[in-house]
């Protein structure tokens, strides 16, 4: 296999949609873990058991080099404000849970928000954080020095379990990443929590779409939850029951039997509040926190964008009639000439911001169709980024490109041109010369509709507008890259394949566009 093919692969195995990975050979790795952790010794295996299954669960294993670098971990006050490394117990009321302390990367800020355990460790994190003390670290350097040469060490396979699959240490310390890289239904926000910065697949992904923290908790906690119960039923299923056993002082928890109950915070439909204990007056209440924005600041509102274009729509078609007032066409009449020009442009540079909001086009690549790739169907090509890309094409959007080309052709005629361009669509100056669209002059025609909006945030709205489609099946992640025209190498034109049913999902959302932003068909002639 060649460097190029093996890179081409290795990038379509790591986009969402791809193969999780074997659960059971997970499992067993995991066993060989706890069965390590069984051992230690009786006084610190609790807290060395906890630090261990958080740091696989968050993935901080990859950072750890010596024993020092493991963290130093605490638990505070549910009234104390969250911060790095700390754990806390909260109750609403119905069932204690465990939260912990989760990086929220936003750009270049980092915020501390509280996390819900997963169910399935959430007994064990709890009665554990119940009996420690306020602000003293979980492990001491002689417990980290332990842990530490635990998870570095060779672990051989238990007798019993050696005619069971499974995987290196390393492989499992990764888990939980391998399965938000090919999870299809997290959004490219989510993922990049989970996920660290070197390794998301499409790095610019989550910057056009928009999530509050509340939203973002829920769906980590639910993916959390749904990656553990794989390895938990493979577990089940191989009957391994006495190898996932967890060790507190008193007794012990088995992950596989045990299931607790979740609180009722947990329980609601699509976010988790974070929540702070208001001691401030008589009594104790609890304050929920606001949700703060994570993701693109650059879209737009679907109202603000359906008045923009009616009032384009409006700006062609007195255009169009400044030209019937002048009367019939004469080659010779500069000043009819004149008309003729600014109404094509304007047209032109209506159909240029159709194109981007209704195909999502990067105004700073390719802000027409290549002619020579144009065949009036729902296909079409873009050069972008020096590659070619391909685009789906709405009816709307087809019907009025088809209009255009017929004005294009008329003024072809009427102004006597006969250059010819790459680009389906384009300006002509003053001396009748056809002219490329450009960034900045499409730029500085929007801006005199539409102060401090530019071009490039149409293409924010087209992927807020497929990451809150709800009219018909649901666009997975990998639907909405292609249509963002995210894409690596191996996953480009000629190398990868679109399922009819995936097309017609994503034709049938291409159609609705339209009908959300109420646009207007316009015949130019």
């Amino acid at each position: 296999m060649s460097k190029f093919t093996h890179i081409a692969r290795s990038n379509r195995l790591k986009n969402a949609g791809g193969c999780y990975p074997d659960a059971l050979p997970y499992a067993t790795t995991l066993a060989i873990l706890l069965a390590k952790l069984a051992k230690v010794d009786v006084k610190t295996r609790p807290a060395i058991t906890v630090v261990a299954l958080f740091m696989w669960l968050t993935g901080n294993w990859r950072v750890i080099n010596k024993p020092s670098d493991i963290p130093d971990f605490v638990k505070i006050s549910g009234a104390s404000p969250c911060r790095q490394y700390a754990f806390r117990n909260y109750n609403d009321g119905t069932v204690s849970w465990t939260e912990y302390a989760r990086e929220c990367k936003d750009k270049n800020k980092t915020t501390y928000l509280w996390q819900p355990i997963p169910t399935y460790l959430n007994q064990f994190f709890r009665t554990f954080i119940t009996e420690k003390t306020y602000h003293i670290p979980f492990l001491t350097l002689k417990a980290k020095t332990t842990l530490f040469e635990l998870m570095s060490k060779p672990w051989k396979t238990p007798n019993k379990l050696q005619s069971q699959p499974r995987v290196r240490k390393d492989s499992l310390q990764n888990y939980f990443i391998k399965c938000a890289q090919a999870d299809n239904t997290l959004g490219a926000i989510v993922r990049e929590q989970l996920i660290v910065d070197h390794q998301a697949h499409h790095r610019s992904a989550m910057y056009y779409q928009q999530l509050n923290s509340d939203r973002i908790r829920y769906k980590l906690f639910e993916a959390h939850n749904r990656y553990l119960s794989r390895l938990i039923d493979a577990a089940r299923n191989a009957k391994f029951h006495s190898h996932f056993e967890l060790y507190l002082k008193g007794f012990s928890l088995n992950l596989i039997k045990e299931l607790t109950k979740k609180a009722d915070y947990l329980s609601q439909p699509g976010e988790i509040s974070q929540f702070e204990l208001d001691t401030t007056q008589s009594g104790i209440n609890k304050k929920r926190i606001p949700a703060i924005l994570i993701g693109s600041r650059r879209s737009l509102d679907d109202n603000d964008v359906s008045h923009f274009f009616q009032k384009l729509h409006n700006l062609v078609e007195d255009a169009k009639k400044s030209i019937s007032v002048k009367g019939p066409s004469k080659k010779s009449s500069s000043a009819n000439q004149a008309a003729l020009r600014d109404y094509y442009n304007k047209a032109t540079y209506r159909i240029a911001l159709l194109f981007i909001v209704l195909a999502g086009a990067r105004p700073t690549h390719g802000i027409s169709i290549l002619s020579d790739y144009y065949s009036g169907g729902d296909i079409t090509f873009i050069k972008d980024k020096g590659v070619l890309r391909q685009l789906i094409l709405c009816d709307y959007l087809k019907q009025e490109i088809e209009h255009y080309l017929s004005l294009q052709s008329v003024i072809r005629t009427q102004l006597n041109i006969h250059t010819k361009l790459d680009e389906l669509w384009y300006t002509c100056n003053q001396n009748n010369v056809p002219i490329a669209l450009t960034c900045r002059g499409l730029r500085l025609f929007m801006h005199q509709l539409w102060p401090g909006v530019v071009p490039y945030q149409l293409r924010h709205f087209y992927c807020h507008c497929a990451n809150t489609h709800m009219f018909s099946d649901k666009l997975f992640d990998n639907d909405i890259d292609r249509l963002m025209g995210h894409e690596n190498l191996g996953e480009r034109l000629g190398s990868d394949r679109l399922s009819p049913r995936r097309f017609a999902l994503m034709k049938d959302y291409l159609n609705m566009l339209p009908q959300r932003l109420r646009l207007k068909e316009f015949i130019y002639v």
